[in-house]
């Protein structure tokens, strides 16, 4: 008798482990902004999806797109907001699916800036050859594959175009690189700039945008392929209709963010051909 309870007693602790493993999704936040200002933007968020899944929602935050994409394509992950160049190298390498893209300030689609201070005398990149340029990340496609297309065009690499290029980690970083002279140039995030510029921030006003480029398809909300398709509905369908509910509105104006929609193909069109054009 004792053997049969203590067999009981086993399966009920592993089948509890189990379900416990199964109830908590990790959600993954690209460093778009300063990892601070994220986890409390998006602490709200986190706690809204709680409450509609029933799930526990662990928000975590890693230092490059390559790190997010490693964590989503092994399913340590489940779902991430992640820059639309982390997206198209995720697709292409393993599958990655975008959920939603986010609707901001009314558009479906955002810019790289290329930046130099306000006193410069730069007024075109071609200006920006021989000098020092930050990029934010190798997978960037504001902060670093967007510039990097328009230099191997002319018939060079980065590493031959500048004297001297460095990652900052962060479009809030490459800003102020350029502003303390740490960089002569940088490729920025149209929405983290304008965002900086809405908050009447300091930095902003010792820049000037000399570069914009074509449109490109918002940094979507994407979703590791191992999440279940069960998993995948039920996330589409809170987000789709968050901005219905008042609470739901309330936090999505805390992100920045309008509303979520399902996603279309053809505005990443652009982005995906400027990955396309990128030799390394």
């Amino acid at each position: 008798m004792k053997v049969l309870t203590s067999i009981i007693l086993i399966v009920f602790l592993i089948v509890s482990s189990a379900s416990a493993k199964e109830n908590y999704l990790i959600f993954l936040v690209s460093p778009m902004v300063s990892p601070v200002a994220t986890i409390s933007n998006f602490s709200e968020f986190v706690k809204y999806l709680e409450k509609r899944t029933g799930k526990k929602i662990i928000l975590k935050q890693r230092r490059s797109y390559d790190e997010i994409n490693e964590l989503l394509k092994n399913g340590q992950a489940h779902f991430a907001y992640l820059c639309t160049g982390g997206y198209l190298a995720g697709r292409q390498q393993f599958g990655l699916e975008i959920l939603v893209t986010p609707m901001i300030r009314n558009k479906l689609t955002y810019n790289s800036y290329i930046i130099v201070r306000k006193n410069s005398r730069i007024k075109d990149i071609a200006q920006l050859k021989g000098k020092i340029f930050a990029f934010t990340d190798p997978l960037s496609l504001t902060g670093k594959l967007f510039m990097t297309a328009l230099i191997n065009e002319k018939g060079y690499l980065t590493k031959n175009y500048f004297s001297r290029t460095f990652y900052t980690g962060g479009h809030e970083n490459s800003i102020e690189a350029v502003v303390k002279g740490l960089a002569d140039g940088a490729a920025v995030h149209s929405i983290v700039f304008d965002e900086m510029k809405k908050r009447k921030e300091t930095t902003i006003n010792e820049v000037k945008i000399i570069m914009k480029s074509p449109d490109f398809g918002n940094p979507p909300f994407v979703v590791s392929p191992m999440l279940s398709e069960k998993e995948k509905k039920q996330l589409l369908k809170i987000l789709i209709t968050m901005h219905k509910d008042k609470l739901g509105k309330k936090i999505l104006d805390l992100i920045g963010i309008d509303r979520f929609v399902y996603p279309e193909s053809h505005i990443y069109f652009s982005a995906h051909k400027i990955y396309q054009k990128v030799r390394e």
